[in-house]
């Protein structure tokens, strides 16, 4: 009598059903790997974008809230020694806002527009600039007297100064203020000593410092800073708006400070009675009495730079950030 052959291995029936049951698994593996991973990729995108607009939009709240800080004297009319005063550093103007067209053009608030910026940022998109004195003020040790003598100010001991020949300075107390062009710096000890000769090719006009009376020693010197913030094409090349990026302008070059930020929109708080509080918010425009501005209205658009499977047509994630900021010095 023959034994009956016994089953060795599967048969192909239990190989295709367990293929089949192990295809499901890897697919339903797979799937969850791929959403988790988009969901990832957004978040991370997301992430990026919030931390870059908060990020644009404290530096230039804080540069805002130094707008037309001139010292004891922030209020009131600056004489002027020097013919021509670059639009970057006309401190007598803390604020210039420039609403832009899809035509590339930009209308202001007040003061022209660096061609350094108007020639490189991005059509439609609002510019700010922003003046102040630096809060490294020197106070004169020697006044003033005919307002022609070189002025003479006490830095610390081994001090390198803040003023370089043809920089623009501010000199002022708490009645008046003059812009100067430097001509020579010496520093000897703890003594600095500003030049500001006459002459075409310095730009000063004339020699006097002061308009009306004398710069005593309470009288104190600063250097001018200048801040302009606007979109332009970054430096990593990305095609479309994941490659626009907010850059700074101080006045002699530019710094990219945040990828991805593909507007700038800003509107201008009006006081018409005088109580400190915007009664009304307007584009940037030359009828706009800067006088009555209070306070800025930002508006910021942020992009995920790449691809984040957005239902926008180039995938991006967008997201619009808004602040308002009160002016310190207005007026």
């Amino acid at each position: 009598m023959k034994r009956p052959l016994l089953q060795q291995g599967l048969s192909l029936i239990e190989v295709m059903i367990a293929m089949a049951i192990g295809s499901v698994v890897i697919l339903g593996v797979l799937s969850l790997f791929n959403a988790n991973t988009e969901t990832y990729n957004a978040l991370q995108a997301q992430t990026r974008l919030q931390e870059g607009a908060n990020f644009g939009l404290n530096v230039i709240a804080r540069d805002l809230q130094r707008a037309g800080y001139r010292g004891c004297y922030s209020r009131g009319d600056v004489y002027a020694t020097v013919a021509s005063i670059p639009a970057a550093f006309d401190i007598r103007s803390g604020l210039s806002v420039y609403d832009g067209d899809a035509e590339g053009n930009w209308t202001s608030s007040s003061t022209v527009l660096a061609s350094e910026v108007s020639n490189a940022a991005i059509d439609g998109t609002d510019i700010i600039t922003l003046r102040f004195v630096e809060n490294d003020e020197a106070y004169l040790s020697t006044a003033l007297v005919t307002g022609q003598e070189n002025v003479q100010v006490s830095v610390v001991s081994g001090a390198t100064s803040n003023f370089n020949v043809d920089d623009l300075a501010f000199i002022s107390d708490c009645e008046k203020a003059t812009l100067f062009q430097v001509t020579s710096v010496a520093i000897n000890g703890t003594a600095m000593t500003l030049g500001h000769a006459v002459s075409e090719e310095n730009g000063n006009r004339v020699g006097g410092l002061a308009e009306t009376g004398i710069f005593g020693t309470d009288a104190a010197v600063a250097s001018l800073v200048s801040k302009t913030y606007f979109i332009k094409q970054g430096a990593s090349g990305i095609a479309g708006k994941g490659g626009y990026s907010l850059f700074q302008f101080d006045g002699t070059a530019s710094a990219e400070l945040v990828e991805g930020v593909e507007d700038l929109q800003i509107l201008l708080g009006i006081d018409t009675d005088s109580d400190g509080v915007p009664n009304q918010y307007l584009d940037p425009n030359a009828a706009v009495n800067t006088g009555q501005i209070v306070a800025i209205l930002l508006e910021i658009t942020a992009n995920s730079i790449s691809d984040a499977g957005s239902t926008e047509a180039d995938g991006l994630l967008r997201r619009t950030f808004r602040q308002t900021i009160k002016i310190r010095n207005a007026g």
